[in-house]
């Protein structure tokens, strides 16, 4: 076992080290406990070889079943459709190619009259069959094309207006909220639709910009290209949601009374996102509102109270001393 190990060494990679190492661990076991490895190492060497050699026969004979088991299906279609065209194209592998429509008109041709079907007017029909199968726009997606081109509008917009000045993320955030409103039932179902929701209202408006004379300095610049490379990343959904479905936001330096009646998502930026409450959270939130509305509705008292004048106090009238008369009485 000894020599065993030495013709070993001699061909192990690695330092001294390690083949010292080595054999102190090899020089520790007794000769029976060395014979038994180096039987489990011959036994998995020739393991390895049959193996390395049996698949390689395995893989062709099941490739040749494979091969058998197509030809023999290819036969049965073929006796059965009589047909060779209509056999391949019922194989469960054949190309797409062959069903094109192209394909199938000039069989159709040859088959009845292999002459006429080399004709210009055979040939015409071939053609028209071939560009009816690659057209791919459709008159009905003009519409589309333009609803989606005027939605990637208004959303631009809001983008730029609300959010020009905010980090990518802050915008994609405000984009966010404009889709989410889009899905929930309680908005419209058009992104311009929700955008301009009441802007034709002075106080009734969504989005301020659409009511607040923002919009009569026209998108330019750098800062326009982003909002409209953000508005399609967030139509098309290529965005990492962030808000956590929220519908609602506000700017950091305001404090609205509505915000008390919804959940508080994330601060993103200069802004504050919210959502509808669900489940339980209604009647927290319907109470913080109450609260918030009596709260705020006595410090308006307060303040009318501080604010208005004084009243003038009363004039003292000055009181006379009454007089009395004394009538005499007639003598009779």
């Amino acid at each position: 076992m000894l020599t065993f190990w030495k013709a070993i060494a001699r061909i192990l990679p690695g330092g001294g080290a390690q083949k010292r190492a080595l054999g102190r661990w090899w020089l520790s076991m007794s000769d029976h406990e060395q014979r038994r490895v180096v039987m489990r190492g011959v036994s998995v060497a020739v393991c390895a070889v049959a193996v390395t050699s049996v698949l390689p026969m395995i893989n062709g004979a099941y490739q040749g079943e494979r091969e058998e088991a197509d030809a023999r299906l290819r036969t049965t279609l073929f006796a059965e459709l009589g047909d060779g065209a209509e056999a391949i194209r019922a194989m469960p592998d054949a190309p797409s190619l062959i069903a094109h429509p192209w394909i199938v008109r000039l069989e159709q041709s040859l088959e009845r009259d292999s002459q006429s079907a080399l004709g210009r007017y055979a040939a015409l029909d071939r053609d028209r069959a071939a560009l009816s199968s690659v057209v791919s726009f459709d008159p009905a997606d003009l519409s589309s094309a333009e609803t989606l081109a005027e939605e990637h509008k208004c959303l631009s917009e809001a983008v730029y207006y609300e959010a020009r000045s905010e980090s990518t993320s802050g915008q994609l955030a405000v984009a966010e909220v404009i889709t989410n409103r889009v899905r929930d039932h309680r908005y419209p179902n058009s992104i311009c639709d929700v955008v301009y929701q009441g802007a034709t209202r002075t106080t009734g408006c969504q989005f301020t910009f659409t009511c607040d004379g923002s919009m009569a300095l026209r998108p330019r610049g750098t800062r326009w290209e982003k909002a409209q490379s953000v508005a399609a990343q967030v139509i098309l959904d290529l965005h990492e949601r962030r808000t956590a479905e929220a519908t609602h936001y506000h700017a950091t330096y305001v404090d609205p009374i509505w915000n008390s009646g919804l959940v508080r998502t994330q601060r993103i930026g200069a802004h504050i996102f919210y959502r509808f409450p669900q489940g339980r959270e209604w009647s927290d939130a319907r109470a913080r509102l109450a609260a918030r509305r009596a709260s705020e509705a006595a410090a308006r008292i307060q303040t009318v109270s501080a604010d208005a004048p004084a009243p003038a106090p009363k004039a003292l009238q000055a009181i006379e001393p009454a007089t009395t008369t004394t009538s005499a009485a007639a003598a009779p």
